[in-house]
């Protein structure tokens, strides 16, 4: 089967993707036939509306005017490499050797903010790809001419996993509708003080199991109190227990399972046995190594029993097994008038669309899997790579524990706090422009369209966008590979085009959950900085080497290896160094101030 460690057309988050595939064929660069100077590329605009309006139509001519190129947009080649060329072929080698969202960066760089890989056999049903990398142009395709570009391109994969249904997999109105259904709970502020009251919760459990080691450690040592830890393995598991808490009350009790590993204890032996544990964690790794096959072989796969599906469907078969039986225990306790859970199952099983109908116990159990599965592996990897940046800059690691400190004092962040953080709001922000969950979100044409930047786009192009080249462009971003926060101070926004920064994609097919998963990356940071110092061992080096496969990892490194020590120790020795600090400042201000009535009285 076919597999790839990078990110690839369609790519969304699911639950953990990680494994490394032992073959990496892209069979979707294969695909890829290069070329710019397809005949769809170079028809007119103007002739296809001129043969409009002359069909006597009305609607169609006034439709045909709407969307006339203005006077002084003039039509562009699209700029690219010539097709089954050596220069096609060494593009092609860069998606496969380094990733689409690093190739996108480098095309960008060497053909532009625009360019254009011919398709010549109609591979997919795509006319051409065309890759964007500027904020003008990604604002048509995503805001001013959205309608245009609402088909999200999707591996085959997603057909096979989802049969089209569901928030990730589902396309035109089925997925409108769905996400119209889902996105309440997202926006509503009540709801997402409660989200928010588990995120703290559970991280305050996961500080209180490091803090009984480290003292259990110091205890036994007189060396000083830290232990190394893999943090992005920590995150992960803090962030499962968050998003299976909040879908849908269901406790995977893997922040428990942190304090059997520091303590070396057997743990819980229910967990050894979790199938719905085992179904979310399989489901990931099983995707990631078929996520770019094509759909016949993985129909032939299917048939042949291969391992990969056969784990793939059984963890279906085991998530959707679970999930209806909760659905079905909630409709009883509805139909009797008892009270259920406010989680996101709980708010959906009452919703309705606009003609009253609810969801089927189908659509729940698929739509809640899907906001479940894109909230856990990207929400996990940025609150790891937060922690790392931040600690590996001591000046801005300075400046936000003094804000932590000024507004919350020693007690747990809330969601109401959210608003008194810029700081800390700036540094994921600048964590997410570098380290993007998702780096590349793709659309298809509808119909013929040209761009603000006067290049033309034919019907059946799949548009790739990509918040990674976005936030790496040093076109975009002075010194772009610099951790700086201060890029996201309110003066500093307010200077931003609207869609140069777009870790959650944009447009009709926007992550829903882009509030909840920041506010969660949020106060995760937020609770685990005021209790600790992070010092970063592995990678040694301010920029992490980041890798994708479904969504962000950190496979290069093998994860993002940090020594955790107790912050009221650090407090403790840098409140002594400032009492120092400011006492020599004062005496060298009374030796200025006596100096200068010296030099005044001569």
């Amino acid at each position: 089967m076919l597999s790839s460690k990078h990110t690839l057309p369609g790519s969304c988050c699911v639950t953990r993707a990680k494994s490394a595939s032992a073959g990496r064929t892209c069979s979707l660069v294969a695909r890829v036939a290069t070329n710019p100077a397809g005949s769809a590329a170079t028809r007119s605009l103007t002739a296809l509306t001129e043969s409009a309006e002359a069909s006597g139509c009305p609607f169609t001519a006034l439709k045909s005017q709407l969307t006339r190129p203005k006077p002084d947009q003039v039509q562009v080649d699209v700029p690219g490499p010539a097709p089954f060329s050596l220069e096609s072929l060494g593009d092609v080698g860069t998606i496969f050797f380094e990733g689409l969202h690093v190739a996108m960066l480098k095309f960008s760089a060497k053909y532009g903010p625009v360019c254009r890989f011919a398709n010549p056999a109609s591979l997919n049903g795509a006319t051409s790809w065309v890759f964007l990398n500027s904020p003008q142009n990604i604002q048509h395709v995503c805001a001013a001419n959205v309608k245009n570009y609402t088909m999200r391109y999707l591996p085959d994969i997603y057909k096979y996993v989802t049969h089209e249904k569901g928030i990730l997999g589902s396309q035109g109105a089925y997925n409108d509708r769905h996400r119209r259904l889902c996105a309440p709970p997202f926006r509503n502020r009540a709801q997402l003080e409660r989200f928010a009251d588990v995120v703290v919760q559970r991280s305050a459990r996961l500080a209180e199991i490091w803090q009984q080691h480290l003292a259990s450690s110091s205890s036994s040592s007189s060396s000083s109190s830290s232990f190394l830890t893999d943090v992005a393995t920590q995150t992960q598991r803090l962030t499962l227990d968050v998003v299976g808490l909040t879908a849908f009350s269901h406790d995977f009790k893997q922040v428990q399972r942190i304090a059997d590993d520091l303590s070396g204890a057997a743990g819980d032996s229910t967990q050894a046995t979790d199938r719905l544990l085992w179904a979310v964690n399989t489901f990931g790794e099983s995707l990631a190594e078929v996520f770019i096959t094509p759909m016949p072989l993985l129909r032939a796969g299917h048939a042949m029993g291969l391992p990969h599906l056969r784990n793939l469907d059984e963890a279906v078969s085991v998530m959707r097994g679970a999930m209806l039986d909760v659905i079905q225990e909630r409709r009883i306790a509805l139909a009797a008038g008892q009270p259920v859970p406010q989680d996101l199952l709980g708010i959906l099983l009452t919703a309705a669309d606009e003609a009253g109908q609810a969801m089927t116990d189908e659509e729940l159990w698929e739509d809640v899997h899907d906001v479940m599965g894109a909230g856990h592996e990207t929400t996990a990897t940025t609150t790891a790579a937060a922690l790392y940046c931040i600690s590996a800059h001591p000046a801005v690691e300075s400046q936000l524990m003094a804000e932590l400190q000024a507004v919350l004092g020693d007690r747990p962040p809330a969601y109401a706090d959210l608003e008194q953080l810029p700081y800390l709001q700036a540094c994921i922000k600048e964590v997410m422009r570098l380290y993007p969950a998702i780096p590349v979100f793709p659309r298809e044409a509808a119909a013929d369209d040209v761009l603000p930047s006067g290049h033309p786009v034919s019907k059946g192009d799949v548009v790739f966008m990509s918040s990674y080249a976005l936030g790496r462009s040093p076109a975009i971003w002075p010194s772009p590979l610099t951790f700086d926060p201060s890029r996201f101070s309110p003066a500093a926004e307010a200077s931003h085009h609207r869609f140069q920064f777009l870790p959650f994609g944009a447009g009709a097919r926007m992550c829903l959950g882009a509030s909840f998963a920041q506010m969660s990356v949020s106060l995760m940071v937020a609770s685990l900085l005021q209790k600790f110092k992070f010092e970063p061992v592995t990678p040694a080096s301010p920029l992490i080497p980041v890798s994708y496969d479904i969504t962000m990892n950190f496979n290069e490194t093998r994860g993002l290896h940090m020594r955790v020590s107790a912050r009221n120790e650090q407090q403790q020795q840098q409140q002594q160094q400032h009492e120092v600090d400011r006492q020599q400042q004062e005496v060298d201000l009374q030796r200025e101030l006596v100096g200068a009535a010296i030099t005044a009285a001569r």
